[in-house]
């Protein structure tokens, strides 16, 4: 019987090895969001141990307390599992109590079965019935992953790419394997949970991997990849370079220029959304692809961006270029930067400081 119980259970218990190390071995990467994958890796570890041991209670009516105590554990760590998976991807700042509440609804419903068949109890035979509250342990991770198709959805809704879509289809993945689970029952819900978890993390990982660590912006891999991508769909490109970086770096120390670079970053960044995309490729230089062909457009926003930058205390010089049918990428990113060049000359020119 244990045997069929773990070779049951072979596939999780396989995942739940490997993505442990993986995890284990990565703990500076995003210190938070691993914890929180934590919380999943262990709730299913939780789920697999109770459904052997209910199993094993199940052949022993006289082990009816402790397969009631198991079963309330089971269904308790369904909706953990489920909120470790909304935990990575909501905000640090917008964790609560609140979002712990559903968990504890489930504890103190399931707990009614010591003392009454309201949401689930076994008769003197060991069978299963299911009260009219029994529907809450499959009703709160729905709520979960509902929460979390509907939040990813909201976040990527001005993303590109088809890799947007990783988190959301697994939290749909979830969502079917929770309801087949609620109507057949079974252990899908587990290799789910943990499928997504997998997914999560390599999403991240290679999300943190094209981005900037000092401006959150996409880095210049980020920008050749995107470049290849979305080349149809590129419509001007325009380079933007801090004025003066040096001198600040000299005058009051690197970390005075790293405070700059991260404002021009958090500037540029409120800038973007499905036409336009930002990146860092190195030092004090930055690039925007815009996704349209709207060139009035395109230098109303230079001159937002060259005001909010200079509201936050710094100043850039920037130049863009259109995509025309006889050049290429790489000529048009060529004269953009040419471009921004002529205006740092024209800002040197007029302010009278030395260009170092």
């Amino acid at each position: 019987m244990l045997i069929d119980l773990l070779l049951r259970h072979i596939i999780t218990i396989f995942m739940i090895i490997l993505f442990s190390i993986k995890i284990w071995n990565r703990k500076s990467f995003r210190n938070m969001e691993t914890n929180n994958f934590w919380l999943t890796i262990i709730s299913v570890l939780v789920l697999v141990v109770e459904d052997i041991l209910e199993s094993y209670a199940a052949e022993n009516t006289a082990l009816w307390y402790w397969r009631v105590l198991l079963s309330i554990i089971g269904y308790t760590f369904r909706s953990t599992a489920a909120l470790g998976l909304l935990f990575v991807i909501v905000p640090n700042r917008k964790h609560s109590f609140l979002l712990w509440l559903p968990c504890l609804i489930t504890l103190f419903t399931c707990g009614t079965a010591f003392f009454t068949d309201i949401a689930f109890s076994y008769d003197d035979a060991g069978k299963f019935h299911r009260g009219p509250l029994g529907y809450v342990v499959f009703i709160v991770p729905l709520i979960y992953l509902i929460l979390i198709v509907w939040y990813t959805f909201s976040r990527i809704a001005d993303k590109k790419g088809a890799e947007k879509f990783i988190i959301p289809l697994s939290g749909l993945f979830c969502l079917t394997a929770a309801i087949c689970d609620a109507k057949v029952g079974g252990t899908r819900i587990n290799e789910a949970y943990l499928i997504s978890s997998i997914f999560f993390y390599m999403f991240l990982y290679s999300n943190d991997y094209r981005h900037d660590v000092l401006t959150g912006l996409l880095n210049r891999q980020a920008f050749y990849d995107d470049c290849k991508q979305f080349s149809k769909e590129i419509g001007a490109i325009a380079s933007l370079d801090m004025n003066g970086l040096k001198e600040l770096n000299d005058t009051k120390g690197h970390q005075a220029g790293d405070v700059a670079l991260r404002n021009i970053g958090e500037c540029l960044k409120s800038f973007e959304d499905h036409n336009t995309q930002a990146y860092r490729i190195g030092g004090d230089e930055f690039i925007l692809l815009f996704f349209h062909d709207h060139e009035d457009m395109i230098d109303i926003m230079k001159q937002q961006i060259k005001d909010d930058v200079i509201r936050r205390g710094y100043t850039i010089s920037v130049g863009h270029s259109m995509i025309s049918q006889n050049s290429s990428l790489a000529e048009t990113v060529k004269e953009s930067d040419r471009r921004m060049y002529e205006d740092k000359e024209k800002f040197y020119r007029e302010t009278g400081r030395v260009r170092r």
